[in-house]
């Protein structure tokens, strides 16, 4: 067989490769679902998002089936993006789960509707605040980044819990709300700085790990240290604010037998 001419002589395939005049290979084959198919690998570049690979891939499948004859189908063997989604979901459900206790632990020390959301929309503040990062430095959610926020649950209602705790001891003192938010978050705001930087400083180390471990680690690191930044950034200012609107002072109040029984207890 002719595949090309050199200086006016043709060059032969037999130059070039061993051919064989014989039947078709039988070391390689493929069944799919019992029937001999051809299978085609797609391989992702590295760096590249799986999930965003075997989506846009998918999308042009009906384009594919379009143009290949009736007789031949087309169909997917093996999607590895299913377990990813599977591991992504089952994180979800335990940040979701993690939430939910952490709210619900705060309501059970402070026994009080309000005084447990204002801490509590730390939570959901600080993660969109975490989000944007996450998105402004092109980080993909994978099973690190959202493991690195459900640690950080429990982390960021720190500073809101110990500003609101201020802040009521004001109230409870006979002081109007404006007056007890203002002073309270004034005496405690270099508190609530010191903890946010200190509970950073902690993760900081890992941004200058090297090799793979490192690089590995390293958006769980970021995404640790903005969420905590975002949630002393919210104690500053939303909380305060909500403090002064929303939070009354419970002295002289009279309450249930298991509110005073938690109450002496505590």
């Amino acid at each position: 067989m002719i595949v090309a001419y050199r200086n006016g002589n043709p060059v032969r395939l037999q130059q070039l490769a061993n051919v064989l005049d014989s039947v078709q290979n039988d070391k390689n084959m493929a069944w799919y679902n019992s029937t001999r198919a051809i299978v085609l690998f797609i391989q992702r570049q590295p760096g590249a998002n799986t999930v965003e690979v075997v989506d846009n891939i998918k999308k042009l499948l009906p384009q594919f089936r379009s143009a290949i004859p009736a007789s031949v189908s087309l169909e997917v063997l093996i999607d590895r993006s299913l377990t990813i989604r599977k591991s992504v979901s089952d994180v979800e459900h335990t940040l979701f789960l993690a939430v939910c206790l952490v709210i619900l632990v705060i309501f059970l020390f402070l026994r009080n509707l309000s005084a447990t959301v204002i801490p509590s929309l730390a939570l959901p503040m600080s993660i969109i605040g975490t989000f944007a990062a996450m998105a402004l430095l092109n980080y993909s959610l994978d099973n690190l980044s959202l493991m690195a926020l459900t640690l950080c649950v429990g982390f960021v209602v720190d500073d809101a819990i110990v500003m609101l705790e201020n802040i009521v001891r004001h109230m409870e003192n006979g002081e109007p709300a404006m007056e007890a938010a203002l002073k309270g978050s004034r005496e405690i705001g270099f508190t609530i700085i010191s903890m946010t930087l200190s509970l950073s400083a902690v993760f900081i180390p890992i941004l200058f790990m090297s090799g793979l471990l490192g690089r590995l680690l390293h958006e769980f690191a970021v995404t640790i240290v903005v969420a905590v930044l975002f949630s002393g950034f919210v104690s500053l200012t939303l909380t305060p604010m909500m403090c002064s609107r929303f939070v009354h002072s419970e002295r002289g109040k009279k309450h249930g037998k298991t509110y005073n029984f938690f109450e002496r207890f505590f």
